[in-house]
């Protein structure tokens, strides 16, 4: 009983969460809005990154020691890639569902999956699909924001 209502507060959380990304979105998009603040990739980060990667997003988060890999270091990625953020390898890492066989095993949660299940039942399978992907690219550029030089 616990369990069935502590995931009912998950995902009422999880949807008000969505609504207010894409309505921040759209407003951004309607005004041409582009200061680099982006308060839905943090929130997304907060949300789904920041035990593993920790406050900052160097892999130090609290669950880190806990796992047989430890998490990257995200501020490091462009530095890591010759200088140049791979926008659309993030949002796939990210995004989880397609297979990736250079990365071998995977450790990282599937965060496409999750971003999917968000939304009441029968809501239309587009709407959740533009507002899963919106999300994850908040978070993608969010993560681009945290770049080390």
């Amino acid at each position: 009983m616990k369990h069935h209502l502590y995931i009912a507060k998950f995902a009422a959380a999880s949807a008000i969460v969505a609504a207010i990304a894409v309505l921040a979105i759209a407003k951004s998009a309607a005004s041409g809005d582009s200061d680099g603040e982006d308060p839905i990739g943090l929130t997304e980060y907060e949300i789904a990154c920041m035990s593993c990667h920790g406050l900052d997003g160097k892999g130090d988060g609290p669950k880190a020691r806990a796992l047989s890999i430890m998490p990257a270091d995200l501020t490091r990625i462009a530095q890591r890639n010759g200088g140049t953020f791979p926008q659309t390898a993030i949002y796939d890492m990210i995004d989880g569902r397609g297979v990736i066989p250079a990365h071998g095993r995977r450790d990282m949660p599937i965060w496409g999956e999750r971003y999917r299940k968000t939304g009441d039942p029968g809501e239309d399978p587009s709407a959740v699909d533009a507002r899963a992907r919106a999300l994850m690219q908040a978070l993608v550029e969010y993560l681009e924001s945290i770049q080390r030089n």
